[in-house]
């Protein structure tokens, strides 16, 4: 009971505004009854001043009628409170098998670097377009103007349209929760739909480039002196080979064990296969011919080879995060950007085998498996590639003119680079 706290009745008696005792903060109080009900809420109205305490009451106690009206509960939740249980909820499926621990740690990190210091004390239920546009800002600048830019390694890095895609999923999955809960309603769902991004060429290795690289790391091992400089660099030459020849993500090659890499062999040949869990769950990826080589060196590192050791770790076992020298080593190569000015990344490998795969005429059915991808995301971004190639196939069938002369006939495309020494 509020008893003699009550200072101000308003709205025929379904506010009481009020003063705590127990503290010296001045700040106003809401006692919150709709009419019909026996029992209140109470909150804060986070102001001093009288007319604003009355005002934000008044919001107040039209939201609960609008919570009342769609059936909701009259409780709400901060969107801190909703997110943990969003959290525990993706950790429970992750350690059941069904979802993946590539996407677990999108929904962890996501929510703990941008989500939650900007949403985590809001109230769930008054979080409307508006917030979600202001916030859709702020994240676009996080690195450039916002709290980010004071980290030297990231200043001035944009955001791709794919990276807030996937963060807005995040997002979209906490009201979900919230909706499951029974705490907002369906409607912002139509807020939360993300806006349809213009879709880049994504930028790989063109089979020329991936000869030029593959030539320049066997100088670039050779020119070290040092033990220490030379052993990451054999090692990210073997990384950067068997991910262009397999296709993996970064996250699935970090996770890869020795137990993972298996071998299938018909009449016609010898394949290395991969048992990776990413984003997209469990899969078994078929690596190109050849490949056998570079796991074939790795092992000749005589350590941290048991079958529960990770492939590629650093020298005390641990799974390497990034390859710090992959991008000093496409500078001095000079192939850090592509022809359109685009930095490279670990992932143009990851585009320079499907890119590739496309030109050597696999079909896009067996990719999308080999991949974990979709044959809509590969439409969507290797559409040009796929054109090419019908345009190849539809001009053989055809009685061409005699070429010139001085026309030289193009190098087939190559993945796997000609150095097969062990």
């Amino acid at each position: 009971m509020l008893g003699d706290r009550a200072k101000v009745v308003i709205a025929d008696g379904c506010i009481r505004l009020y003063r705590r005792d127990d503290t010296r903060e001045p700040t106003w109080h809401a006692h919150l009854r709709l009419p019909g009900t026996e029992k209140g809420i109470n909150r804060s109205t986070n102001e001093r001043d009288l007319e604003r305490a009355k005002h934000a009451a008044l919001k107040m106690l039209g939201e609960l009628s609008q919570r009342r009206a769609q059936n909701l509960p009259m409780r709400s939740m901060t969107f801190g409170e909703v997110a943990a249980v969003y959290l525990r909820e993706a950790d429970r499926l992750y350690h059941e098998g069904r979802k993946s621990l590539g996407r677990y740690e999108i929904i962890r990190g996501t929510l703990r670097r941008y989500l939650l210091p900007y949403f985590s004390a809001k109230d769930i239920m008054s979080i409307h377009r508006k917030d979600l546009m202001e916030y859709r800002a702020w994240r676009q600048n996080y690195w450039t103007s916002g709290p980010g830019s004071e980290h030297a390694n990231r200043r001035n890095r944009q955001p791709t349209q794919g990276t807030l895609k996937q963060e807005w999923t995040v997002l979209r999955g906490v009201f979900d929760q919230a909706i499951k809960m029974s705490l907002v309603s369906t409607i912002i769902l139509d807020a939360l739909k993300h806006e349809p991004a213009r879709i880049n060429k994504r930028p790989g290795f063109t089979s020329e480039e991936f000869d030029q690289l593959c030539a320049f790391m066997e100088g670039w091992i050779a020119a070290s002196d040092n033990a220490r400089v030379k052993r990451d660099r054999l090692l990210l030459r073997d990384y950067v080979l068997i991910m262009a020849n397999s296709g993996m993500r970064k996250g699935e090659a970090r996770y890869l064990r020795w137990r993972d890499v298996g071998s299938y062999t018909n009449q016609h040949g010898e394949w290395v296969t991969l048992s990776v869990s990413g984003k997209t769950g469990e899969r078994l990826v078929v690596c190109q011919p050849g490949t056998e080589y570079y796991f074939k060196r790795l092992r000749k590192r005589e350590y941290f080879i048991d079958a529960d050791d990770l492939v590629f770790c650093h020298k005390d076992g641990k799974p390497i995060a990034n390859y710090i020298g992959y991008f000093g080593m496409l500078k001095a190569a000079g192939l850090l950007l592509d022809a359109r000015g685009q930095k490279r990344s670990v992932y143009s490998l990851r585009h320079t085998y499907a890119t590739l795969r496309l030109e050597n005429g696999a079909n896009i059915y067996w990719l999308k498996q080999n991949m974990g991808t979709s044959v809509a995301m590969i439409e969507r971004h290797y559409g040009q590639t796929r054109v090419l190639v019908g345009i190849e196939h539809e001009t053989a069938l055809r009685t061409m003119p005699p070429k010139p002369a001085t026309t030289v006939d193009p190098t087939p495309a190559k993945l796997v680079a000609t150095d097969w020494d062990e």
